[in-house]
């Protein structure tokens, strides 16, 4: 699996062998998971070549599997033998140590501290090892949970176009990004629990807070909107959306604000991981700042360490005044968090 993986990371192998890579990635999460490992290991490397590589996820077992085998090959196992059956008098005995003990004692084994330091130093390395890779699978389920959260989000914006004559929901002067997530709602696209869970990115505050039963993404109505206190308003606007952005669309020179619209592309995103003013770089501490999950409108998703499109390093979260706000232009591409308020004289 590593080997095929590597080729299709270094684009070495035929199309028919590619073709057949990319359809397991779509149906195996195993085969997704050690395909993002080795990016990130391929990306650590080419920005620093001198940085530590990435151990083989089955270090700990192949490093067992060698204390075990030499084990087997002691002295004292070398002269019973792997296969060698006891003689009918003699019950099998299970060796106290892994080394005769020097105590003077003939009638029984004991530990010697030899013993008790070796196994100790096998059982830290073990821990040492097992304890990294637990941590790195942890969050490597919680991003695919964040990315399986995105798409159920993509699949009902696109039923929502559909429905809509390719129209994605549209935000109104004075409302905020996070209103999308009403007009779901409000049409029936997902139902108001639904949406509560797939808002919620795992690797989050929140999500550990409503786990442990001390919070709750309840979502407003717009009769909660239009009759809530100003310092309650602010609240409702900005948990809206959960842990998500959502792109609106962009405001010319001229006010002239402009939604966006859904053209099924590759390259056109939609949602992401909602950006922070605590992380360097105003990208998204939803996954420990290290990254963000963008949806796209083909529904497909990519984690991405930095926040800038690699092609037209256009920086996903601010706009060209550097603000984050709508865009300025059509190609002006802005993830908004959901209590960004738009400003602007509507749809021309």
């Amino acid at each position: 699996m590593r080997d095929a993986l590597l080729a299709y990371l270094l684009e070495d192998m035929e199309p028919d062998e590619r073709a057949r890579v990319e359809a397991r990635l779509q149906s195996d999460p195993i085969w997704q998971h050690e395909l993002e490992r080795l990016r990130r290991c391929t990306i650590a490397y080419q920005a620093d070549p001198e940085s530590e590589t990435c151990p083989p996820e089955d270090l700990v077992h192949r490093t067992c599997s060698f204390v075990q085998q030499a084990v087997r090959s002691t002295p004292a196992a070398s002269k019973q033998g792997d296969h060698c059956p006891l003689p009918r008098h003699q019950s099998p005995t299970t060796p106290a140590s892994l080394t005769e003990s020097r105590e003077p004692s003939t009638h029984r084994q004991t530990w010697s501290w030899s013993d008790i330091t070796v196994t100790a130093g096998i059982l830290l390395a073990v821990g040492m090892l097992l304890l990294p890779a637990l941590g790195e699978s942890r969050e490597a389920v919680r991003r695919l949970t964040c990315q399986n959260n995105l798409r159920h989000l993509g699949f009902a914006l696109v039923e929502y176009a559909q429905q809509r004559g390719g129209e994605l929901p549209k935000i109104e002067p004075g409302e905020n990004a996070g209103i999308f997530v009403l007009e779901l709602a409000d049409h029936g696209i997902l139902t108001r629990d639904a949406l509560s869970h797939f808002l919620v990115c795992p690797s989050t505050k929140l999500a550990a807070d409503i786990f442990a039963g001390i919070d709750v993404l309840r979502l407003p109505t717009r009769e909660e909107l239009a009759t809530a206190p100003e310092g309650m308003l602010e609240a409702l606007r900005e948990r809206m959306s959960g842990s998500y952005a959502y792109r609106i669309g962009y405001v010319n020179t001229h006010g002239e604000y402009h939604p966006a619209k859904f053209v099924g592309g590759s390259h056109a995103p939609l949602l992401a991981d909602a950006p922070s003013f605590s992380v360097a770089g105003f990208q998204s501490d939803n996954h420990g700042g290290c990254g963000q999950n963008i949806l796209y409108q083909d529904l497909s998703t990519h984690y991405i360490r930095q926040c800038v499109d690699g092609d037209s390093k256009d920086h996903l979260f601010l706009n060209a005044d550097d603000q984050h706000a709508p865009g300025r232009h059509l190609q002006d591409v802005v993830l908004l968090r959901s209590e960004v308020i738009l400003t602007g004289r509507g749809d021309r």
